[in-house]
């Protein structure tokens, strides 16, 4: 526990935190939505659908163990 935090530090962090899940949440949006479009108009190759669908799930996985160290440290 940190003693020495006023409520204006608490406030940056909380702040700065909420700013990257959001910026997390916003790319796999950025990236999810031009994705599913292009393959379903049959645009990317299924080679290349596989390729992305893994970099997709590769930062889904990143997300998933952040959300999970998080919550580990709560409890």
């Amino acid at each position: 526990v940190h003693r020495g935090m006023n409520v204006q530090d608490f406030k940056f962090i909380y702040w700065m935190e909420y700013a990257h899940r959001m910026w997390g949440r916003g790319l796999g949006i950025i990236f999810a939505v031009p994705f599913t479009y292009f393959l379903a108009k049959g645009y990317i190759t299924r080679q290349l659908g596989l390729r992305l669908a893994t970099l997709f799930a590769l930062g889904g996985g990143q997300g998933f163990v952040g959300w999970w160290m998080v919550k580990s440290g709560l409890e």
